[in-house]
């Protein structure tokens, strides 16, 4: 009976993988083990520059992943902190991010300190190599932005080292981000107090088949401002006021199951394309057309 049940478990396992193969790279932050199965952008570009204070699962606080940044930022060639993993094609990552400053309560005091999701196209670059105008990303993170302490949203898009942000005032301290890549479009969501919305959505076909997708922290950005990018990018700064703790209760990876009728459509027109469209088959609903094999998974756990 043992053997029956443990060979049943493998193969529900197997058949759930066969599914959906971006399932095994979420992580519920249980486990401080499964911190070595993270890739960090400053490690794999050969950069000799921790801009993380502290980054820890399941041991500063039980069930998370706690990242707590040096002065550091995103912004045109300024490069900051990345924990990802490498996915390629389409996805969907979904997370439950907290954000707040280093007394753990109240909104960042520093300017845009925040923590999100980030969605990058790799860079085969060393230090040595490195030249202005390769950054390529969209990112959408809570915390304080450029109305410090308040709770506020940015999201950006990053092309050739050209950053394009917008700020929405209606924050909050924790929400559930999403972000979709279906084919060349990038859909940004929230969840704010179990709403769902459809953020932004972008039209980047110049993204390349393989991503980098995870988590990034950054605080700080006055101080970060008075550095030439490349000193910023190379180098741990102690000097300025961080102020940012960015925890995640969890981030799950899935292949997105866009309905036939959208499968040629323009997703980034509103026109054709409406949020509620959006919706019916991302954010709470992303598994409506999932095939029965996948295991349904929870968007939302507070």
């Amino acid at each position: 009976m043992r053997f029956a049940t443990a060979f049943l478990a493998s193969v529900l396992a197997l058949s759930a993988l066969a599914a959906d193969d971006l399932t095994p790279l979420g992580d519920e932050f249980n486990d401080a083990a499964t911190l070595s199965q993270w890739q960090r952008v400053y490690i794999v570009e050969g950069w000799d520059a921790n801009q993380l204070e502290t980054q820890s699962i399941n041991t500063t606080r039980a069930g998370r992943m706690v990242m707590v940044p040096f002065t550091s930022t995103w912004f045109n060639d300024y490069r900051g902190e990345l924990t990802f993993k490498e996915v390629q094609g389409d996805f969907v990552v979904t997370a439950d991010v907290e954000a707040t400053g280093k007394n753990g309560v109240s909104p960042p005091s520093s300017a845009f300190s925040l923590a999100g999701l980030m969605v990058r196209a790799p860079r085969q670059i060393t230090p040595a190599t490195w030249r202005p105008g390769g950054e390529n990303y969209v990112f959408l993170s809570i915390g304080a932005a450029d109305h410090p302490p308040s709770f506020q949203f940015e999201v950006k898009t990053t092309v050739n080292s050209v950053s394009t942000l917008i700020i929405d005032n209606n924050g909050a301290s924790r929400a559930i981000l999403q972000i979709a890549r279906i084919g060349p479009y990038v859909i940004a969501l929230k969840n704010v107090a179990g709403v769902w919305s459809v953020h932004r959505r972008y039209y980047r076909p110049d993204f390349p088949s393989i991503m980098q997708v995870g988590m990034t922290t950054y605080t700080d950005y006055p101080t970060c401002s008075t550095f030439a990018p490349f000193v910023h990018n190379s180098t741990v700064l102690h000097s300025g006021h961080p102020d940012l703790i960015g925890s995640y209760d969890y981030i799950h990876y899935q292949r997105p199951h866009v309905p036939a009728s959208f499968a040629n459509a323009d997703l980034t027109n509103t026109a054709l394309v409406s949020d509620a469209a959006l919706l019916s088959f991302l954010g709470a609903n992303l598994d409506a057309n999932a095939p029965a094999s996948v295991p349904k998974r929870r968007s939302i756990r507070h």
